[in-house]
């Protein structure tokens, strides 16, 4: 064998032996490609198609009854749980008159029945303010915790925090 054949033959195995190595990630997402990761991607599709619509009956769809906010703190004075979040959404989304919003999700994890989202949010909103209507921004990093409705992500999912 030539010394060019052992090198396209050595080339060869490194670009496989690299490819392998890799798992297939979801489009626009930063998570392996499984069956179930994928139905965590198109729960949060239609979440993200909720939240641009502003269609509150649409989100509290895809939220569970057992809906329960802390935001991360012990007073209980800022913690709100399913119907007080829908109280919230509509005061907001009262103002609001346009939402673009981008999603990336970062990292999914599941406990038993219990799956967290990481994901990376872009959203810009207009919002209707006593001195005119003004585009506001927000980028940040949130986690939504969703818990399952059967006993794989594909039987279903509603949101239990993160909004």
């Amino acid at each position: 064998m030539s010394t060019k054949t052992i090198v396209q033959v050595i080339l060869v195995g490194l670009v496989l032996a690299s490819s392998a190595c890799k798992p297939r990630l979801i489009p626009n997402t930063s998570v392996p490609d499984t069956k179930e990761n994928h139905a965590v991607a198109k729960f949060m599709e239609d979440y993200r198609n909720a939240i641009i619509s502003r269609s509150v009956p649409d989100i509290m769809l895809m939220v569970s009854p057992d809906y329960l906010e802390t935001s991360g703190t012990i007073e209980a004075g800022d913690d709100y749980n399913y119907a007080q979040l829908q109280e919230k959404l509509e005061k907001t989304y009262a103002h609001v008159k346009e939402v673009t919003l981008r999603l990336h999700i970062q990292n999914i994890t599941r406990k038993d029945d219990r799956i967290m989202v990481f994901y990376f949010y872009n959203q810009h909103s207009l919002v209707e303010l006593p001195a005119g209507e003004q585009w506001m921004a927000v980028n940040d990093v949130n986690r939504l915790v969703l818990k399952l409705k059967g006993s794989k992500a594909w039987d279903g999912l509603e949101i239990l925090s993160g909004l």
